[in-house]
């Protein structure tokens, strides 16, 4: 194999590989931000448990006071009875009061129903409050280990550039333009490995006189498909 097609294809397998590391460290803030969405998500849960308990609350409360007025309001006329001068008015005097003590009743009944839904309410508030609590874990512990992971990364990335920085100078300067060229346009992709017969990047097959070509590594061939440097490796028959 010539030289130069030596060093690219060891350039490209550096190249592969820094992108490779390149897309996991820029999937680090993506990460992070679904660790933070979690957590937003679960104060927001919280928030809306919190509001429809006060709401309930505050509705328990409105009925406990129109029970305090219907039965302010018995009470009185109860005292009333006792002046009353005919049996009609006594008659009626004793209806209004008994729709008063249903009314209460009925108002009595929405304050028991208010106090359940409280208590059902209440228990998601803890159960929202204990979410909350485990996603700033979460965050906290996931936020740890991203940064551990990015340095391990960063480092990997250093040494990968410093591997590609002493294989580079192996590529003629005019060749290494190319390469660079071809792998900006294709994906960080410049050098393809013939497999089965084929460019291992595109996969169109190579016509025979191709392959003879390409095998014999002793010039620069590209596909005719996708423009890629093709290579012959050990084991590409």
């Amino acid at each position: 194999m010539l030289p130069e097609l030596e060093a690219l294809l060891d350039l490209q397998r550096i190249d592969v590989r820094i992108l490779e590391l390149k897309r996991q460290r820029d999937e680090i803030p993506r990460r992070q931000g679904a660790l933070q969405s979690a957590l937003g998500a679960s104060k927001g849960t919280l928030d809306q448990a919190k509001k429809d308990l006060e709401r309930a609350r505050l509705d328990r409360r409105a009925h406990e006071k129109e029970i305090e007025v219907v039965q302010n309001e018995g009470a009185k006329l109860e005292r009333q009875l006792l002046d009353v001068k005919t049996n009609k008015e006594y008659q009626a005097m004793l209806h209004e009061i008994e729709l008063l003590k249903n009314k209460r009743s009925d108002r009595e009944t929405l304050v028991l129903e208010c106090f359940e839904r409280e208590e059902a309410l209440a228990a998601q508030v803890k159960q929202a409050e204990q979410r909350v609590a485990d996603e700033e874990r979460k965050l906290k512990a996931g936020e740890a280990d991203l940064e551990r992971e990015g340095a391990t990364l960063d480092q990997a990335l250093h040494s990968g550039r410093v591997d590609r920085d002493q294989v580079a100078p192996r590529v003629p300067a005019a060749l290494l333009s190319r390469y660079d060229r071809i792998a900006k346009a294709k994906s960080g992709v410049a050098v393809a490995e013939v497999r089965k017969g084929a460019c291992g990047a595109c996969f169109t097959a190579l016509t025979p006189q191709a392959m003879q070509e390409v095998r014999r590594n002793e010039s620069v061939r590209v596909c005719e498909s996708c423009g890629r440097i093709l290579v012959w490796v050990e084991g590409s028959a």
